[in-house]
């Protein structure tokens, strides 16, 4: 049953993602089943609290993330603590689970759950969404990139330069910009410059091609101790494929670094 003094410190009631927002902008949406597993995975063992919807979402009950049957693509939450509300979630045509990882909005719809018994007591199973949403608009969730091997962002010289591109190695990557280290001799990082046509290689997961923009530069301290410039970039109109690349890459960072 679920208890309320078992919720991490983060969990709080979540309200729904505006759905027709939610429409509109599909680049938020993460559809690859492994990605979908290990965000709930984490999420259940952060214990975080996950709010239910139902009845066109004027109605909710508060539970938690149980288990995770990654072989029959199925998910256990705890019971309600109302039965007459945990009743109406069993007959309602369509629920809303909407909670958060990592302090990024987390939702996704089913239209099935049962209610079954889990360790000797009461809990509603349903089956795994096919997508959800993973709601990083306003603040875009930035990771470090990796020291060992980091991440490069080749950036296309004029015709006149002796190579092609300039590599710059990337300090940290999110879905709206990145930041480089600002030290090759062919490339000025002055805020306002625009760079077209970035490529950026992400392991196990594909290229990005985009357009990025300078927004500032500062000075930094690397761990070696060298001193050196600090450039943040944003991305200019960056297609939803390739937000959907970054966003993948971020959640199979996360991993690799908690598995760490």
């Amino acid at each position: 049953m679920f208890k309320s003094d078992q919720i991490s410190d983060e969990s709080k009631p979540t309200d729904p993602i505006e759905l027709a927002r939610q429409e509109k902008d599909k680049n938020f949406r993460i559809h690859t089943k492994a990605d979908i597993q290990a965000i709930l995975r984490d999420i259940m063992q952060r214990n975080t609290l996950v709010t239910v919807y139902f009845d066109q979402g004027n109605k909710f009950i508060l539970t938690s993330i149980l288990a995770i049957d990654s072989k029959n693509d199925e998910m256990i939450v705890d019971y309600g603590i109302d039965e007459k509300l945990n009743q109406k979630v069993l007959n309602a045509k369509r629920i809303t689970f909407v909670t958060s990882q990592n302090r990024i909005k987390v939702e996704f719809t089913c239209d099935n759950i049962q209610k079954i018994l889990f360790e000797g007591n009461h809990a509603f199973i349903v089956n795994l969404p096919d997508s959800l949403v993973r709601m990083q608009r306003r603040n875009f969730f930035r990771v470090i990139t990796p020291a060992v091997h980091p991440l490069k962002c080749a950036i296309p010289l004029p015709i006149d330069y002796e190579s092609d591109t300039a590599e710059v190695t990337l300090l940290d990557i999110s879905c709206g910009g990145i930041a480089v280290i600002d030290h090759h001799p062919s490339v000025s990082f002055d805020p306002g410059t625009i760079f077209e046509n970035c490529q950026i290689l992400l392991p196990n997961v594909g290229t990005i091609i985009a357009n990025i923009r300078v927004k500032n530069t500062y000075e930094i301290t690397l761990r070696n101790g060298l001193a050196c410039k600090r450039a943040g970039c944003e991305f200019i109109r960056l297609p939803a494929p390739m937000f959907a690349m970054i966003q993948r890459y971020i959640v199979k960072l996360e991993q690799m670094q908690k598995g760490n």
